[in-house]
């Protein structure tokens, strides 16, 4: 990629939904739907096959709940173990899937500055996520926190309208 593309791709306005999410998170008062307290993930050779295995604690409300799941990457074990942690308190995230990803690294060495964006969708949605970070798991995983949290609020928005009016639509 020429380096005039490079700077396109860094400058690009994030995508609507890591906007939005941006303008809650400095809002007064804005509490997010959960949180990672704690990660951890392990990648080892078990019978000359790489293994991933992930860890999670994860605070929703008062409540911790520790999760683990096994994956092709990182990145997929800890996706795993956190659906896993929140579809036990926000089921309607079940169609919920990573439809796109990509990472782009810009910069001579392994400590490149990197972003990574992420497509969603669940049947009735279509969102993207874009987050940067210097450290590539770290991007992709910040990427892929922003994707649950923005279907999380969205959700939440559509029952407090549901609720002031039933009769409003589904949107």
């Amino acid at each position: 990629m020429s380096t005039e593309r490079q700077a396109d791709f860094y400058e690009a306005e994030p995508p609507q939904a890591s906007r939005e999410l941006a303008k809650l998170r400095a809002t007064v008062g804005y509490v997010a739907p959960f949180e990672i307290v704690r990660r951890r993930v392990i990648d080892d050779m078990n019978d000359g096959k790489m293994t991933v295995d992930a860890t999670l604690i994860i605070r929703i409300g008062d409540v911790e709940e520790t999760e683990a799941a096994s994956g092709v990457g990182v990145l997929h074990a800890l996706d795993v173990a956190l659906r896993k942690a929140l579809l036990k308190y926000f089921p309607y995230l079940e169609p919920v899937k990573v439809i796109e990803t990509y990472q782009h690294a810009t910069g001579a060495s392994t400590e490149a500055d990197v972003v990574s964006v992420k497509k969603f969708a669940d049947g009735d949605l279509v969102w993207t996520t874009l987050a940067k970070s210097s450290n590539t798991i770290e991007s992709a995983w910040a990427s892929l926190l922003d994707g649950y949290e923005w279907r999380i609020v969205q959700e939440n928005a559509r029952l407090r309208r549901m609720n002031l009016n039933p009769r409003w639509s589904k949107r």
